[in-house]
């Protein structure tokens, strides 16, 4: 049973919406493309978790805080003896263990995922002991990604490959295994202690005046110049796209900007390059958020 659901997190929603309205930096283009990477990789482990059958709880995407350290879990299971830590990789390619180091096929070296799993269970054992919690913690790496390859893997390791991961679900599901109140506890006890404001984030700087306005093809990015009451189309990739889902994803993109400013059909209006009839937009407006005010000076929140 999912208790705690993965969603796209603020960061990678801001970052998402500025990729299509201003020119990030190689630096912030990559840190946007790793994330949502990494994102995509989650939900499809997330995939492999609904067919589990057993007694569990599943937590995803939980960020708490030991000692002052912070740290970030992709996914717990808790079933009646223990816990799984699983830690998710969206890699692709080819990689190998040389001792401590984690590399690709052509020898560049890059951050070693199980020092991040030692750290992660570290934390969370100290975290658990601090809150008189008395259940073991069982750690996996987990490489989803079927077009990835992994060499000279330590065998006292427990890491699991994307031809292992439906045998893996297979052997939990051949579990017994029972939960009781001491588990509803802990796991109230860990969605209460997760952080919703994370401290790493990377969002850059932006202004208003600086960022295109207009409604963007999602594949390619490509500003929409033709307006129909059913279907956008793009004109660089022809990539058709519902048009009131586009309106509305036009609002989100703002409120997840500019969480604290009121929307007006105006402000929409402007913010999606007068592409939408101001009337389209009031109305997708009413139906989606709450109206406050009156005439010229309503609002929607």
């Amino acid at each position: 049973m999912f208790l705690k659901e993965r969603y796209e997190s603020e960061e990678l929603k801001v970052l998402k919406a500025l990729n299509t309205r201003m020119v990030l930096s190689e630096k912030e283009k990559q840190y946007y493309l790793n994330l949502q990477k990494g994102f995509e990789g989650e939900v499809m482990f997330d995939g492999y978790l609904q067919q589990i059958t057993m007694q569990s709880y599943i937590l995803n995407d939980l960020l708490l805080e030991q000692n002052h350290s912070h740290f970030q879990i992709d996914s717990l299971m808790i079933i009646q003896r223990l816990s799984y830590l699983f830690e998710v990789k969206n890699f692709e390619g080819e990689y190998y263990f040389e001792g401590d180091t984690f590399k690709t096929i052509n020898g560049n070296e890059v951050k070693n995922p199980l020092l991040q799993l030692d750290r992660n269970v570290s934390l969370l054992r100290q975290f658990f002991n601090s809150s008189g919690i008395k259940i073991p913690i069982e750690p996996y790496l987990v490489f989803v990604n079927p077009e990835f390859t992994l060499y000279h893997a330590p065998l006292n390791r427990k890491i699991i490959l994307p031809t292992n991961l439906n045998r893996f679900i297979h052997q939990l599901n051949n579990q017994q295994t029972t939960l009781n109140h001491q588990h509803v506890r802990l796991s109230e006890k860990l969605l209460a202690s997760h952080i919703t404001k994370s401290p790493f984030s990377k969002v850059p700087h932006f202004e208003y005046s600086q960022l295109r306005k207009g409604v963007f093809c999602q594949k390619c990015g490509t500003g929409m110049v033709e307006y129909h009451s059913h279907i956008l189309t793009c004109p660089k990739c022809g990539k058709p796209v519902n048009t009131k889902s586009a309106l509305v994803q036009s609002i989100e993109d703002y409120q997840v900007l500019y969480p604290s400013e009121k929307l007006s059909t105006n402000t929409i209006y402007e913010w999606t390059g007068d592409l939408f009839p101001k009337r389209t937009i009031r109305q997708t407006l009413k139906e989606n958020l709450i109206v406050s005010g009156y005439g010229q000076w309503s609002y929607y929140e």
